[in-house]
């Protein structure tokens, strides 16, 4: 089984990318062109998904566990779409609670291809149980659930 360690400075890289996000939205000046702030805003979503490393992620599907490196891919639970717009249309108070839902998963290539197929129906583990991607969390041993509410 694989196991997940912990980069040890995994807060410090989500709490930078975190306050750089806030900081962008808070002080937008009229010069800044808005696909340049969510293009920035897209980027530091993957530095906090990213934050353990891009294939050392606590979150992996069952596929993905047997499957050579090569095949596998870094997957947003929640769509960098979605996020993204739901962090324009909300203010500072509840921006922290949709970083919370900045969450990476190894699957395979094919689970990817799969997963996006629904990225406009649901979002979170509501997506994984459509395209039918079990996940285990390598932490704990434990399958992930795959309901959140969000569909």
């Amino acid at each position: 089984m694989k196991s997940f360690e912990p980069h040890p400075r995994a807060e410090d890289r989500k709490r930078s990318a975190v306050a750089l996000i806030e900081l962008l939205l808070t002080n937008k000046k009229p010069e800044v062109l808005p696909e340049h702030l969510k293009e920035l805003v897209k980027i530091l979503i993957g530095k906090i998904t990213e934050a353990d490393g891009k294939r050392n992620t606590r979150y992996w599907s069952n596929r993905a566990l047997e499957c050579p490196e090569e095949k596998l891919q870094h997957e947003h639970v929640y769509t960098r779409k979605t996020m993204i717009d739901a962090l324009f249309q909300a203010g500072p108070e509840k921006r922290q609670q949709i970083l919370k839902l900045a969450i990476g998963c190894t699957v395979t290539a094919k689970e990817h291809k799969d997963l996006s197929r629904y990225d406009k129906v649901c979002d979170g583990w509501n997506r994984y149980a459509r395209a039918k991607v079990l996940v285990t969390n390598i932490e704990t041993g434990r399958q992930q659930e795959l309901v959140d509410g969000i569909c």
